[in-house]
Formats: structure tokens, C-alpha cells, sequence
């Protein structure tokens, strides 16, 4: 690019939406989803992104539609190495669109691997398969895999325990673990009660 620090963007339409539903009568019924790319900074790179969005397929709008491409254009994953200041990281970034309130939320991958940046190309592969897990590949080493459900924040499942803001201790509530009965009283003594000795004579030696 031949001007620092500005956005530069470049967008195509695939000829219909991607698909993961399998097409073949011997595929399952999803398959995965590859993303693969290569990546080369002659010079390096001091500040800026070179991933990759898989935009969102809204009929009547978006690139589809004629619109621009902006920052603004709803994604379904984003994908690729980036570097700014204390930034340096492959991202890994999917919206998921929330059951109960019907909202988007962008989930974003923990502990995200480290990019190989310099003259050399790289080759940046993201595998998404049907069970809900993932493998980011550079240069065809894996580099990072886990679960789409359990690796991204926020979560994509909801804790099973959440606060209740509205609760609070009762008056009479004690935070000892342990605290004395005042109820409790020794067992009574009976003719058959008999001390345990501390030592017992034994009728042999030792040794």
C-alpha cells in the first residue's frame, strides 16, 4: 500500500452463497468448512490486518444489492493474521445470532496463535467442521483447535450458574464452616461402658 496506517479493502462476490450442506448422495449431510489463503508483506508488517471476512448473505442487501463495502457490512467469519502495538495475532472471529433474542453477537477466540509475518508467504488455513469444532493451520503446521462452543468469548453456551443480583444473605446467616451445637452433650455412661486404655499391654514381645 502506498500510504501507512490507512484502510484499504478489497471485496468480490462468490457466485452464490457458500454452503456446508452436502451436495452428494455419498457426503454427509454438512461438511466442513476450508478457508485458505496465502499472505506476503515485502516489507514486512509494523501495523495492519491482512484477513479475510466471509460477508453475510442478506438477500437485497449488502454487495449483492450494490452497496459499498465498509467496516459496517455484517460478516459471518473473519479470519487472518493481525498486528498493531500490543496486537499480534491470528484472528478467528464468527457472529452468531443469539436464540432467544434474535440478535448478533461476535464471538471472538481466546488465546488466538501468533501470525508468521515477513517477506516469506504464508499460508493461512481455517477448518470448520460439522461437530462444532475448528484447526487454524500456518503454513499447513496446526497451530490452534478446540470447540466453537467452548474456546470464544463470549460463550457461545451460557453458564450453568449465573448471579441472581436480587439475592442476599437471611439476618441469622453464619459464614464459619464449622460451629459448636450448643445442644449436644456427652453420651451418658451405662454398666456396660467401658474406657477404651490409651496403651494395650500386648501378651508377646516385639521383637
Amino acid at each position: 500500500m502506498k500510504s501507512k496506517a490507512a484502510h484499504h479493502a478489497i471485496s468480490a462476490l462468490f457466485p452464490e452463497p457458500i454452503s456446508v450442506v452436502g451436495t452428494n448422495p455419498d457426503e454427509p449431510a454438512r461438511v466442513p468448512l476450508v478457508v485458505q489463503y496465502e499472505v506476503k508483506t515485502q516489507k514486512g508488517l509494523e501495523c495492519g490486518g491482512a484477513y479475510l471476512k466471509l460477508l453475510t448473505e442478506n438477500p437485497g442487501e449488502g454487495l449483492r444489492a450494490g452497496e459499498d463495502f465498509t467496516d459496517k457490512t455484517p460478516f459471518t467469519i473473519m479470519f487472518g493474521p493481525d498486528k498493531c502495538g500490543a496486537t499480534n495475532k491470528v484472528h478467528f472471529i464468527f457472529r452468531h445470532k443469539n436464540p432467544i433474542t434474535g440478535e448478533y453477537e461476535e464471538k471472538h477466540l481466546q488465546n488466538p496463535p501468533v501470525p508468521k509475518i515477513g517477506k516469506h508467504t504464508a499460508l493461512y488455513t481455517l477448518i470448520v467442521n460439522p461437530d462444532n469444532t475448528y484447526e487454524i493451520l500456518i503454513n499447513d503446521e496446526s497451530v490452534k483447535k478446540g470447540s466453537l462452543l467452548e474456546d470464544f468469548e463470549p460463550s457461545v453456551m451460557p453458564p450453568k450458574e449465573i448471579d441472581d443480583p436480587t439475592d442476599s444473605k437471611p439476618a441469622d446467616w453464619v459464614d464459619e464452616p464449622m460451629i459448636d451445637d450448643m445442644d449436644a452433650s456427652k453420651v451418658g455412661r451405662s454398666e456396660s461402658f467401658r474406657t477404651v486404655p490409651l496403651l494395650i499391654t500386648l501378651p508377646f514381645p516385639l521383637t
